[in-house]
């Protein structure tokens, strides 16, 4: 076993910098966290509240008023409650409730983000580089958006970035302290977003690297004890939460939107006896393991999951690549085999009207899904290209037996293992479900950059010279290896167009003064509505129950698609509920007429949401809703200030009996 560790240590360079940061660099890093602050806090109050602001402010709100964080449908919210009561504290601290006072533990949060991101950055990058990594940090419009958000995102890059910290200095002492403080500091960010577990795979990195089987073993304790925290929490949040009605027929789907033809077990083991062959004849003299590799990459495409195939391709070519050189024209001969594969499968999915081509394509690229790196895109396009050629050269060195810098294999375990985790469970990942990554990703990307201005690209792709390079760098006990020095005008140049590229300044404004031109106008509806102080017998519904029932006290209807809001709904009193608010839903056209055409009504007042209109809120006002909202009963009477968020009305019904109507509503409202 110590064998095996000290052969896998052997095949990773220690790129560590050598020298500790200075008087200066420590002056820039002050300078970078005021800055950090400055654009933190200089819009925080801009907007109202957004997005999933309103499942922190209502049972922060509760918790103010009767000490407890529970939502108004009466269940404990068990996300985040560091949070809650940091806001709650933060409102009595300022006046009362505010979207300044809710958003102030995140900013906070998201200047000691700063901090910790140069304690993290120190294990790879020299100090110049460092300072590049933190003013990214600190200038990332995401980032500063997060820190203006009252969610949780901010903690959990915070708690990411603090685990890695505290794990470095594990590794860098080996003192026991701080592994046993990183797993407790886990144990906290878990609470904040579960999430977090996904950095958990780090706590192999110093084992893996180190060649040291009593650091592994250290680690991988580490891991469990982890990996159990976020059973137990994910559990009683479970519990916590209300029994939710759950996906029904004609809901979004987790998936590809093709709809293909069942395939058969005897299908996939008929292909695997002729996908051995083709790949033993290919690659054979390059041993067993590649063989097996590109034959199950041949099941895996068969099978529809061309996503694992290309990562089983790309194994089996590194590994074969290690024993000798690759035969390029047996591997022409399979991949064109793969390539008449694809194609029959597309032509049958189409000539059985599975879908569109697109859709038909993005079947086929099957799981896990690779719109989790689209996700990551979405932070910084620069930052994915960079840690993708990062990638492709660490491949081209440990295939042509070069010895690896260390911040790849920090990269596979800190990103891309866990985005290809994600891609397992989720089709279409949210931006937010990827954003634990985005600090393991930005550390690994200056360190990629770092590395490449040391080491020219000649030498890093000479193949002719990999023996002797390796041997060359080969360290001897404790030593660091040699490296080219790049703390220079032209190193730090480099790092400072690096930061220029992840942080893309043009994006840079919006995010540090935001306005309603990219934020709904929920607080604009309404105040608008309660200036018109609608009486007992007056209905409110909304697109938003959530927000609107933090900004009015209550409203009576959700309106919404069945479809769309089904993850969100459970029976009160034999109706379908907001499991948050317990408001009763709208969930068809045909619902809303009935609504309009009830005797002994008063004025009805539609709350619309500028959230989710990127089509138009096409899929929220499905069946049938957006046709009556648009019916001539309906007057737009309120556009808000983001001009998506507007408010109609339904005058009262011509024989309106103020007590009935009242009635109407009151077990809503009581």
């Amino acid at each position: 076993m110590e064998a095996i560790l000290r052969g896998l240590a052997s095949v990773f360079e220690d790129t560590r910098p050598r020298a500790p940061a200075d008087r200066r660099a420590l002056v820039l890093l002050a300078i970078i966290i005021a800055v950090g602050a400055a654009v933190r806090f200089w819009g925080l109050g801009n907007v109202g509240l957004h997005g999933d602001e309103k499942t922190m402010a209502l049972p922060a709100m509760h918790l103010l008023q009767y000490g407890t964080p529970e939502m108004p449908s009466g269940f404990l919210y068990p996300r985040a409650l560091a949070q809650l009561y940091l806001m709650a504290g933060s409102a009595l601290a300022f006046g009362g409730p505010s979207e300044w006072a809710f958003r102030l533990p995140s900013a906070l949060c998201g200047v000691l983000l700063v901090l910790l991101t140069w304690l993290a950055g120190r294990r790879f990058l020299e100090s110049h580089w460092n300072l590049a990594l933190t003013a990214a940090v600190a200038l990332l419009p995401a980032f500063i958006e997060d820190a203006q958000t009252a969610r949780m995102y901010v903690f959990l890059v915070t708690g990411v970035t603090g685990f890695m910290a505290l794990l470095f200095a594990w590794e860098r002492t080996g003192r026991r302290g701080y592994l046993i403080a990183a797993v407790l500091e886990m144990a906290v960010s878990l609470e904040f977003h579960t999430l977090s577990i996904f950095a958990a795979w780090l706590c192999f990195l110093p084992g893996l690297l180190s060649g040291d089987r009593r650091q592994l073993r250290e680690g991988t304790v580490a891991f469990l004890v982890i990996a159990a925290e976020f059973v137990a929490l994910n559990n009683w949040i479970s519990i916590e939460y209300p029994h939710a009605l759950g996906v029904i027929e004609g809901s979004p789907i987790n998936g590809p939107r093709a709809v293909a033809p069942p395939l058969h077990l005897l299908w996939l083991l008929g292909a695997a006896l002729p996908a051995l062959a083709l790949s033993w004849y290919v690659i054979r003299a390059r041993g067993w393991l590649p063989v097996l590799l590109l034959a199950a990459s041949l099941v895996a495409q068969a099978a529809r999951l061309d996503h694992a195939a290309l990562l089983l391709i790309i194994a089996a070519l590194v590994l074969a690549r290690r024993n000798g050189a690759l035969p390029p024209a047996r591997l022409a001969l399979y991949f064109g085999a793969c390539l008449l594969l694809a194609a029959a499968q597309v032509q049958y999915l189409l000539a059985h009207r599975a879908g569109t081509l697109s859709q038909i394509l993005g079947l086929l690229l099957g799981w896990p899904s690779v719109r989790t790196f689209l996700a990551v895109s979405r932070y910084s396009v620069a930052a994915l290209l960079i840690a993708a050629c990062g990638l492709a050269v660490g491949l081209w060195r440990l295939a042509h037996r070069q010895r690896v810098p260390d911040h790849l294999l920090f990269l596979a375990l800190g990103v891309w293992l866990p985005l290809l985790q994600i891609g397992c469970f989720k089709w279409d990942p949210a931006q937010r479900y990827v954003e634990g990554q985005m600090l393991p990703l930005l550390i690994a990307v200056f360190a990629l950059a770092q590395w490449a201005s040391a080491v020219p690209l000649s030498r890093t792709l000479d193949v002719s010279s990999i023996r002797a390079s390796a041997r060359a760098r080969m360290p001897g006990p404790g030593a660091l290896p040699p490296r080219t020095a790049s703390g220079t005008a032209l190193g730090a140049a480099a790092a400072a167009i690096v930061c220029a590229l992840i942080v893309d300044p043009a994006r840079l404004h919006a995010a540090v003064d935001p306005t309603y031109a990219h934020y709904p106008d929920h607080k604009g509806a309404a105040q608008f509505v309660a200036s018109l102080h609608p009486g007992p017998a007056d209905i409110l519904v909304a697109e938003d129950p959530l927000m609107q029932t933090y900004y009015l006290g209550h409203v009576d209807y959700w309106l919404e698609s069945k479809e769309a809001a089904a993850p969100f709904l459970h029976k009160v009193d034999g109706r379908w509920a907001d499991i948050y608010t317990d408001t009763p839903l709208i969930g068809s056209g045909r619902q809303l007429e009935r609504l309009v055409t009830r005797r002994n009504r008063g004025a009805i007042y539609v709350i619309g949401s500028g959230e989710n209109q990127s089509d138009g809120r096409s899929i929220m006002r499905g069946l049938g809703i957006a046709q009556v909202l648009h019916s001539p009963a309906f007057h737009r009477i309120y556009v808000g200030r983001d001009g998506l968020t507007d408010v109609w009305k339904v005058d009262a019904s011509a024989h309106t009996h103020p007590l009935s109507a009242a009635a109407a509503g009151a077990t809503v409202r009581k």
